[in-house]
């Protein structure tokens, strides 16, 4: 298949290294740059401190884009609208794949026009080192559901079978959403408000009250969840990341915007609709806000 990757980050490089073994893949980029980059040096993935090269196209603008057969929409949330435009013009037939932190992101889906729409949640460990190499530090598995669509659209999914970069249908898309927001919603704010790897909010006490806390206030919004069975899980992501660097951490440090708004602005406003307060989740959005300040960041 053609596969067509928007976004160069960590995940959209991550996904087009382990599909490219089995697709030809173009990823479309922000600059020139980088799309000239990744035509003449391809990806380099480090796992294991072992490099792996792969050879995609690198795309500057969205030209060729309709003669893709699918495409992954691989950017933040918060630069989807910016997107919108473009997402629109690709070719109803085409097949979407959009692998996006929170749920503030679907009254965009409800809106396109596609056929087929897929949403996925990524559990892998990837950090960006330069514009064309990325280390895959934790393996995990995508989460794939569909947003819009049929049981039988699975078929035309882009087919692969790698050890290091599995995927898994679930049958319920809200669910899997969920079960991610619940997670990003107290991992990332949480290791960024107290400067530390994921594992050492459940390993230093004093934070694990703050981890308990939020992750109650939070569970209000969800009365279908099991609540055991979710702090299981998200105590095991921060158990099986406990070295990594979140990614809402990562921004901070790097002077970048968060996904704070799409993640536990998105649950406040829930809250807000709901009739729950949650002054506690509201407090640590508005210090993730205020970090956001004082590094530059402004709405």
């Amino acid at each position: 298949m053609k596969i067509g990757i928007i976004g160069g980050g960590a995940v959209g490089l991550l996904f087009g290294a382990y599909l490219s073994s089995y697709h030809e893949i173009s990823i479309y980029t922000r600059t020139k740059k980088q799309a000239k980059l990744l035509n003449n040096q391809g990806i380099t993935l480090i796992r294991d401190n072992t490099k792996h090269k792969y050879a995609v196209n690198g795309q500057g603008d969205y030209e060729n884009i309709a003669f893709q057969d699918f495409i992954v929409v691989a950017v933040k949330q918060y630069d989807l609208h910016s997107l919108e435009k473009i997402l629109k013009m690709i070719p109803k037939h085409i097949p979407l794949l959009f692998i996006q932190n929170g749920m503030g992101h679907l009254q965009l889906l409800n809106a396109l026009p596609h056929h087929s729409i897929y949403v996925g949640t990524v559990e892998h460990g990837v950090v960006r080192i330069e514009h064309g190499t990325i280390e895959h530090t934790g393996i995990g598995k995508t989460n794939i559901a569909i947003f819009r669509g049929q049981h039988d659209d699975f078929r035309d999914f882009p087919a692969i079978q790698n050890q290091y970069f599995p995927f898994q249908i679930q049958s319920n898309y809200k669910n899997m959403l969920y079960s991610k927001l619940i997670a990003n919603a107290v991992i990332n704010p949480l290791t960024a408000v107290f400067n530390v790897p994921n594992g050492r909010i459940i390993e230093n006490p004093f934070y694990y009250e703050a981890f308990i806390a939020l992750f109650i206030e939070i569970m209000q919004l969800f009365p279908e969840i099991n609540k055991k069975d979710s702090l299981h899980n998200v105590e095991l992501i921060c158990k099986k990341t406990k070295h990594n660097t979140s990614s809402m951490l990562k921004d901070l440090k790097e002077g970048k915007k968060t996904e704070i708004d799409a993640i536990l602005g998105y649950i406040l406003e829930e809250g807000n609709k709901n009739g729950h307060a949650l002054p506690f989740t509201k407090f640590i959005f508005t210090m993730i806000k205020g970090k956001e300040l004082e590094g530059g960041i402004e709405e």
